[in-house]
């Protein structure tokens, strides 16, 4: 627990804390700007926040960079300190050595929190420290640390402040691993080490396997059995090799007629001499030259718009009629081999690697595609075991949430009070005040809330500030005293106006105050807030 907070800024050091209920307390006339939110902050920044130099620069402004002690009580005092201009840094007197920030706030969650807790200390406490310079105390968005937080968050951070996390969070890292497998395959397929195909080649690939696995057979037997096996198979391979070298003999063939069309486009673009014509003229006697001419020179005119066109396609001819040579010559050289082999069984044993590679290439991608398959079913089962286990456990934490809210706000306001209940959805959250909507209701009601989690979670200490009671009626305010009395976690709050209660309240208060300010007795000793 918090034991004290040393400041020789503030009006009476060291400040000196108990169990349960802490109270700063004001004036009996309401008095304000006397610094209790400020010693809230002050409070927040020995439990290790960072808020109080950035959201409470006017005190600094005035009396200078705080130099703040605080002493915690575990199995042992633990004595701590922070000084506002540089706040990342923390002394440990024990360890006699400087801390940073981050191991000041694990050293809070080892004495605070359960062994084993998913949740950092600041997660934890953040929300429920509600002071005026925070601006955390929207009524309808209760479990927001910041405004209009991400669900996802949210959800998260109750999970774990019920301890109930870790289901999730084994499923979670399931499904991570499940992911990388899936990346490392996606991986596998980009990289080109094995080509990725769709279950309708998959389909296709098995009878291309079975096609393979024959022919292999047959080649493994031809090696073991006799030359008349062997030339056997030879026979239909040079009978696959002939029909593949008549088709490319074809092709040739029908790219050297494209290409003798495209020359001779080339060399018809000069016009022709009126010598050419006269054969022309002698059968047709009537006929005009200077038509023949101008036709001609039209001809001619187009050729020559298309000579460059006709250039490139006479380039891409000669490379396509420059490969299917030496495809034809790759078949010969084969056909060749085949003929001139003393050994007939290299070649057979060569084709026979030929096919055993095609063959494992095949049985890869199969292989890949099953596997890619199943890490895609095992994310998508996990990511719905998930959302099954987020139901069930945001289900639970519901009604034990809402269960005690109702508790306590009928100890605040009688059985017959209306009270909210928290909704909690798959994308959001609702905190429903039900038809009692007043401002004053809806600060008790999320109170209440605030004293669920004391009561229900691991929730070691929360800070509420005078601002939260202001349109709360008297019976109501001293109804939440006494609930904020039976508690044993340490509860800080400010409030003032105190004559005005109950005595048996008055006295609550009056044994939990650690602070009495008032406007002569300013927490930081200084009033700037008027005009001088």
């Amino acid at each position: 627990m918090l034991k004290s907070i040393s400041c020789e800024k503030l009006i009476d050091s060291p400040l000196v804390f108990k169990k349960g209920l802490n109270a700063v307390v004001g004036a009996d006339d309401a008095q304000n700007s006397i610094g209790k939110s400020s010693v809230l902050m002050l409070i927040d920044f020995a439990y290790g926040g960072s808020d109080f130099p950035k959201k409470c620069d006017d005190v600094i402004n005035n009396v200078g960079e705080l130099e703040v002690i605080s002493e915690f009580i575990f199995d042992k005092s633990y004595r701590f300190l922070r000084n506002t201009s540089s706040p990342d840094l923390v002394y440990s007197y024990a360890e006699e050595r400087v801390l940073t920030l981050r191991d000041f706030n694990s050293f809070l969650s080892e004495k605070y929190l359960p062994p084993g807790s998913e949740i950092s200390f600041r997660d934890c406490v953040s929300g429920f420290f509600r002071i005026y310079q925070r601006n955390n105390y929207d009524h309808k968005r209760p479990l927001d640390i910041i405004p209009r937080e991400a669900w996802e968050n949210i959800r998260k951070r109750l999970l774990k402040m019920f301890n109930v996390y870790w289901v999730v969070s084994a499923l979670e890292q399931k499904k991570a691993v499940a992911q990388k497998v899936q990346k490392d395959i996606a991986g596998t397929f980009s990289s080109g080490a094995v080509k990725k195909i769709t279950k309708v080649q998959a389909k296709k690939n098995t009878g291309i396997l079975d096609e393979l696995s024959a022919d292999i057979d047959s080649i493994k037997k031809a090696l073991n059995k006799n030359v008349t096996d062997i030339r056997s198979v030879l026979s239909k391979e040079s009978l696959r090799l002939k029909k593949e070298k008549d088709g490319l003999v074809e092709l040739r063939l029908d790219l050297m007629t494209q290409l003798s069309r495209v020359e001779d486009n080339l060399s018809n673009s000069k016009l022709k001499k009126g010598k050419n014509f006269q054969s022309v003229k002698a059968f047709f006697p009537d006929v005009s030259l200077q038509k023949l001419f101008e036709v001609e020179s039209f001809h001619a005119g187009i050729t020559e718009i298309l000579k460059e066109q006709l250039k490139g396609e006479q380039a891409s001819l000669l490379e396509a009629i420059s490969i299917a040579n030496a495809d034809i010559a790759m078949v010969d050289n084969a056909l060749l081999s085949m003929v001139n082999s003393k050994e007939e069984s290299v070649y057979l044993l060569e084709r026979l690697i030929e096919l055993d590679r095609q063959k494992n290439d095949l049985v890869q991608q199969q292989k890949y595609l099953e596997l890619s398959d199943a890490a895609k079913g095992e994310v998508k089962d996990l990511k719905l075991e998930i959302e099954t286990a987020l139901i069930n456990s945001v289900a639970e934490i519901e009604t034990k949430l809402n269960d005690s809210v109702m508790t306590i706000v009928s100890e605040i306001y009688g059985e017959q009070a209306i009270a909210p209940v928290l909704a909690m959805y798959e994308t959001n959250y609702k905190f429903d005040h039900g038809d009692d909507r007043g401002t004053g209701k809806g600060f008790a009601n999320m109170i209440a809330l605030d004293l669920a989690f004391l009561k229900e979670t691991i929730l070691p200490a929360l800070v509420h500030d005078s601002l939260l009671f202001k349109n709360m009626d008297t019976p109501a305010i001293e109804n939440l005293i006494r609930a904020y009395d039976g508690f044993s976690k340490q509860i800080f709050i400010s409030i003032d106006e105190i004559p005005k209660y109950r005595a048996d309240v008055v006295n609550i208060v009056e044994n939990s105050m650690f602070l009495k300010l008032d406007k002569n007795r300013m927490a930081f000793k200084l009033k700037w807030k008027t005009k001088a």
